[in-house]
């Protein structure tokens, strides 16, 4: 008798195991694909396209249309990137004036600190995102 209720047990375990390996692998492979569509979707540069494939998915665009479109999607997203350029500057401009008012309530000791915090910051931009802020 105790030897039929190891084996349960043993399948029990094992069944548990597999759903745990299971869950914990989708879980991963999801975080990992939705990661990467949405890197993809903030690629300004493959806007056009997809805008082209979707129009053509659509509303069936004709060998005539497709080029003139494609140019709009190419102008609008050169416009886009601009914008969001801009955008990204004036917030770095911002965060650094920040930085600046929140050291002129600081002792120096804490200043140090923040400085060194913001120098990290910036260097991780800088390494992760090849974005530069505005002189410190």
């Amino acid at each position: 008798m105790n030897l039929n209720r190891l084996k349960r047990w043993k399948t029990v375990l094992a069944l548990v195991g597999i759903f745990a390996a299971g869950g914990v692998a989708g879980s991963v492979i999801t975080t990992l694909l939705v990661r990467h569509a949405v890197e993809q979707a903030l690629k300004i540069e493959n806007w056009p396209e997809k805008g082209m494939q979707e129009l053509q998915r659509k509303v069936g665009l004709t060998p005539e249309q497709a080029p003139r479109i494609r140019q709009i999607l190419v102008d609008a997203s050169q416009s886009y990137k601009a914008s969001f350029d801009r955008a990204f500057s004036e917030c770095a401009t911002n965060l650094v004036s920040s930085w600046h008012r929140i050291d002129a309530e600081l002792t120096p000791e804490q200043r140090a600190r923040h400085q060194a915090e913001c120098q990290k910051f910036r260097e991780s931009l800088r390494k992760d995102h090849q974005f530069e802020l505005p002189p410190y």
